[in-house]
């Protein structure tokens, strides 16, 4: 035996499930929108990165090691590039040798904070005697930033800051001094000293 619910339950479950249909309707046809932004400097091809780039460098070389005016390098490895320095081999006491260095900022934005320096050239061992005799000088764009200075005192020079594209010339002289004697100059004879020129560069933002 069946029974059959009063008619006021029957138009609750009526209007119940016309109220769930109702709302279905009403979540498939909502209104949607979004917005998208490309992150970069605001041209149409940028994004993070990109023109972050940073590169110096230092004057172009021959096989032979002569600098070449109009030319770059990037001399960025721990050995080095040669570079002659006319009559370096062949420097007795009293002599003066030097070679200038013409060096850039060839990044495409961001500008360089320069620094130079000597070092002991990494793989070779200098005669002692010669490396703490010989004096440097060292000129920046004609104007000295040391004279007569040790090895070890030129350091962390300030050449200042380069914007992309700005270049300078360093001039490095080389002198061995006459050292007051026959003896203690013979005592050089033969020895070398293996000396490495380093710049520096840190990027700043323009």
């Amino acid at each position: 035996m069946s029974t059959t619910p009063p008619n006021g339950r029957k138009r609750m479950y009526l209007a119940a499930g016309s109220a769930a249909g109702i709302a279905a309707l009403v979540t498939a046809a909502a209104f949607t929108d979004f917005a998208n932004l490309n992150l970069g400097n605001g041209t149409d091809d940028s994004g993070v990165g990109g023109n972050n780039r940073f590169n110096i460098q230092v004057v172009g070389t021959d096989a032979a090691g002569n600098p070449v005016a109009g030319t770059w390098q990037e001399a960025a490895t721990a050995e080095g590039v040669n570079i002659n320095v006319p009559g370096a081999d062949l420097i007795t006491p009293g002599d003066t040798v030097s070679v200038s260095i013409p060096f850039r900022n060839e990044s495409p934005v961001l500008t360089a904070d320069i620094a130079f320096s000597l070092q002991d050239r990494p793989g070779f061992n200098s005669d002692a005697t010669i490396a703490d005799a010989l004096r440097y000088t060292v000129s920046l764009d004609g104007a000295p930033l040391v004279t007569d200075a040790t090895q070890a005192a030129v350091a962390d020079l300030d050449l200042g800051d380069y914007p992309t594209g700005d270049s300078g010339e360093l001039t490095i002289s080389i002198t061995l001094p006459d050292q007051g004697s026959g003896d203690a100059n013979n005592a050089l004879q033969g020895q070398v000293s293996y000396v490495q020129a380093h710049f520096d560069a840190v990027s700043v933002q323009p």
